[in-house]
């Protein structure tokens, strides 16, 4: 991991996953609420979430992105390796679907409706758009998750093809990322 992995927003810090995050992670994605939409309901196991956490490195490495553990930041936090201690907000990133680059997140429920999606998703969009120069990333959403739905509309994303599919392209988020509300 290099400080360019690093994202900082004003209340969230994401760092690329690690082998040091599996637990958090599966009792993340191991709860009911997080799950139901994220995994279609289906439980992870633990050599899931190893694997998912391998495949997340290994895209780092070869295309210079993955998921993130998001953890809240404290001002004046210097990238360094306490951060990672804290207590894991959620999940967020990009991952390799068929053609294109997906942004997935996820988030204690316990933290719903504090715009921190938003927020980490936004961190997310600009290094995609703005690190990495993708042209286009995409998102796949279920249907009955209105929540998230209403995020990729704020985002910018526009619906895409089937029902629950939207995108975002670089010149457009250029002229409206500042303006997205949170």
């Amino acid at each position: 991991m290099s400080d360019s992995d690093v994202l900082r927003t004003d209340r969230l810090a994401l760092h690329p996953l690690s082998m040091s995050d599996h637990g958090a992670l599966l009792a993340h994605w191991t709860g009911p609420l997080v799950r139901r939409y994220l995994f279609d309901d289906k439980t992870l196991s633990a050599l899931e979430v190893t694997e998912i956490i391998a495949a997340s490195q290994r895209d780092f490495a070869t295309e210079g992105y993955g998921l993130w553990a998001v953890r809240a930041a404290a001002r004046g936090d210097a990238i360094d390796a306490a951060l990672p201690d804290r207590a894991l907000v959620g999940v967020a990133g990009l991952r390799g679907h068929d053609a294109d680059v997906e942004i997935v997140y996820s988030l204690e429920p316990d933290r719903w409706g504090q715009g921190l999606a938003a927020e980490a998703s936004r961190a997310v969009l600009d290094y995609a758009f703005e690190v990495l120069q993708l042209r286009r990333v995409t998102a796949e959403i279920d249907e009955a998750n209105g929540a998230s739905s209403e995020l990729a509309e704020r985002l910018g994303m526009r619906p895409h093809g089937d029902p629950g599919h939207y995108k975002a392209e670089r010149i457009s988020w250029h002229g409206s990322r500042h303006s997205i509300d949170a």
